[in-house]
């Protein structure tokens, strides 16, 4: 319950973002700010949700009984009620957050630096994407849970199958190719990624500055690592038993080190800038490298499936100045698409691998 609602706030202060630029672009004044489209917004997401509840545990019996009937195991109707459901919430709950926070500062000039103001430089589509993203996963981590109470234990009751658990942790070798393979995947998605917005300008003839090429071989490399630690302090604030995964993956030498590595660089980077810039790049390469020993260990397929899911933001959210933007032109485009098809092909099968079932035999 605790883990839900963790991860249903997250979503939802995502949502406050767009919302916040939708609405501060038609107000000008407190006296502009309209509350009857959040209130009727808010009483259709309850209404919603609750009907999403009662079409689920109806669905979900009908499956069950077909289940049953045919002793074939089929897909569940579950997973698309709860992100129904869950959208209708974020969404409601995002643009109320949103609409206060555009009211409580509509009386005065936007301030440079301020929250509103840092969201203008936010493609609006890139913001929505983040949603959707991570909604997607709070429905998918919630239909997860409900059908591991509700569903899987009378699939094994009756003998059909049962579910595919994930290992605790896996043996050493086993876990380095774990970790390697993720490495690779998140440098390839960010790789695409960096080059779906330095490719159009180089075929325009424009050279990117050296402190351009710089950040985004950093982003390429060491955004596995980002990601990862982001995780990492995601299972610390959901409870047990993320937290209990979360003490023994930071517990490893090298997850030690890298934040080391990490926190000893930027200190020294205010007295000698080069050595303090190796240090963090160091440190940032051996979470990547490692992924801070978490895909090993944790609930999954969630993790993998936000890990994919925040690689693939990242490389855009950062951009090639560390400012976002769309791609531009068809390569951009093209390499952007397929950047998501390939974060989405190994976010599938990933979840397909440890969401699946496995049938019994009689």
């Amino acid at each position: 319950m605790l883990a839900s609602l963790s991860i249903g706030v997250i979503a939802t202060l995502l949502a406050t973002a767009p919302a916040t630029v939708l609405v501060g672009r038609e107000v000008r004044s407190p006296a502009d700010v309209h509350w009857q489209p959040v209130t009727v917004t808010a009483i259709v997401a309850v209404v919603g949700w609750l009907a999403c509840l009662g079409l689920r545990a109806a669905a979900s019996r009908r499956y069950l009984a077909k289940v049953v009937a045919t002793r074939q195991v089929t897909w569940s109707p579950v997973f698309a009620y709860t992100l129904v459901g869950w959208l209708l919430l974020v969404g409601a709950g995002g643009f109320a957050f949103g609409t206060y926070h555009v009211a409580s500062t509509a009386d005065a000039p936007v301030e440079p630096g301020s929250y509103r103001d840092n969201l203008v430089k936010y493609p609006l589509p890139l913001l929505f994407l983040g949603v959707v993203l991570v909604t997607v996963g709070c429905a998918g981590y919630a239909a997860l849970k409900y059908r591991r109470r509700n569903e899987f234990p009378v699939l094994k009751e009756y003998g059909i199958a049962r579910e595919v658990t994930p290992p605790g942790k896996l043996p050493k070798a086993e876990a380095f190719k774990v970790r390697t393979r993720f490495w690779i995947e998140g440098v390839i998605i960010d790789g695409l990624a960096f080059a779906s917005g330095i490719v159009p300008r180089l075929l325009d003839g424009e050279r990117p500055s050296d402190d351009e090429l710089g950040m985004g071989l950093i982003s390429v490399i060491g955004g596995p690592g980002i990601i990862s630690f982001a995780l990492l302090v995601a299972m610390f604030l959901l409870g047990w038993p993320a937290r209990s995964s979360a003490l023994d993956a930071v517990r490893q030498p090298s997850s030690l080190t890298a934040i080391g590595l990490t926190v000893v660089g930027f200190a020294v980077g205010e007295q000698n800038q080069l050595l303090g810039s190796i240090l963090a790049t160091a440190g940032v390469i051996l979470a990547s490298a490692t992924c801070l020993n978490i895909m090993d260990r944790g609930s999954q397929p969630w993790l993998g499936f936000v890990y994919f899911a925040g690689t693939y933001l990242l490389g855009y959210f950062m951009g090639q100045s560390g400012d976002p933007a769309l791609p531009e032109g068809i390569s951009g485009w093209a390499l952007a698409l397929g950047g998501a098809v390939f974060a989405a092909r190994e976010a599938r099968e990933h979840w397909r691998k440890w969401a699946t079932l496995e049938p019994l035999r009689e």
